[in-house]
């Protein structure tokens, strides 16, 4: 299995992010009626987007470490 690279990890972190904010917009056009299942669904995925995030930004760190040059 080949290993995730910055960009994916990125793409990655954007669409969990956008799926969380998309989850937002349906709870509220629903008026809160299925607040149970979409909030702790939403926080999920902006938790996960949050991890991926931070290992593309530590993976753009370590390709730009200037001390092994």
């Amino acid at each position: 299995m080949k290993s995730w690279s910055f960009t994916t990890y990125t793409v990655a972190a954007f669409a969990c992010s956008g799926l969380a904010v998309a989850l937002l917009i349906v709870n509220a056009a629903t008026n809160n009626s299925m607040v149970g299942i979409l909030l702790p669904v939403a926080v999920v995925a902006l938790v996960i987007g949050g991890i991926l995030s931070v290992r593309a930004r530590v993976l753009r760190y370590r390709s730009r470490d200037i001390t092994k040059r």
